[in-house]
């Protein structure tokens, strides 16, 4: 393993006051290293999708500091952000987060557009990831015409086209049958282990848990090794 790339310390988040307030998470501290793949494991509403959310700079959080690579993301400005998700970091939401009027093939090649990297090498590399996730017969479909497997997988690809160094990913397979779910997630661990990337995924599917060089559990809200 190479040096840790995804560090948390002392990670907290409150949502709302009063009678109303809610711990989602409580002092956590993990790190990721350069080449490993560790999978988080928790039940819905253990912290997952809110720690993530953390390291990514999409959410500020309560308490604690958190870095990917050399860069305090719980420090960093909007323009560090956005330059950290173009190029260091890979983001895969629950949510997709598809652009509707763009095909599959125009998600995939968005990151690569935003980074300005030439037009030659953006179809070298779409046509790559689309073929890696089985999707080159639909590369031309919009998202409203795959179905949520196929999207998922269309976010997984637009995840990895920039060649990110940092993979930060949220239940990337829920909406997968088991056989494709297994193919994508060998899909991330190759990436992980032949170009030294630091992958932290959220999953519940144990075959998926497998797969992983470590594991680390959620629940109410702290980390904890799993086991």
């Amino acid at each position: 393993m190479g040096r840790r790339v995804v560090r948390g310390e002392g990670l907290g988040r409150v949502f709302g006051d009063g009678a109303i307030r809610t711990v989602a998470l409580r002092d956590a501290a993990l790190d990721v290293a350069a080449g490993e793949l560790v999978v988080l494991r928790g039940t819905s509403g253990a912290g997952k999708t809110t720690l993530l959310s953390l390291l990514a700079g999409l959410d500020a959080p309560t308490t604690g500091r958190a870095w990917i690579g050399d860069l305090e993301v719980t420090a960093a400005s909007e323009t560090e952000l956005a330059d950290l998700r173009r190029g260091t970091l890979g983001i895969v939401a629950q949510e997709f987060a598809l652009i509707p009027m763009l095909t599959a093939a125009e998600n995939i090649e968005l990151p690569l557009r935003l980074s300005q990297v030439a037009a030659d090498e953006r179809a070298a590399r779409v046509a790559e990831l689309l073929e890696l996730v089985g999707l080159t017969p639909h590369a031309h479909q919009r998202p409203d015409e795959l179905s949520g497997g196929q999207q998922q997988r269309v976010a997984i690809a637009r995840a990895l086209v920039h060649r990110p160094t940092v993979v930060l990913a949220d239940e990337p397979t829920a909406q997968l049958d088991s056989a494709t779910a297994e193919e994508m997630m060998r899909l991330l661990a190759d990436r992980v282990h032949s170009d030294g990337v630091a992958a932290l995924v959220s999953t519940h599917d144990p075959a998926l848990v497998a797969i992983a060089d470590r594991v680390i559990e959620l629940h109410d809200g702290r980390v904890r090794p799993a086991g």
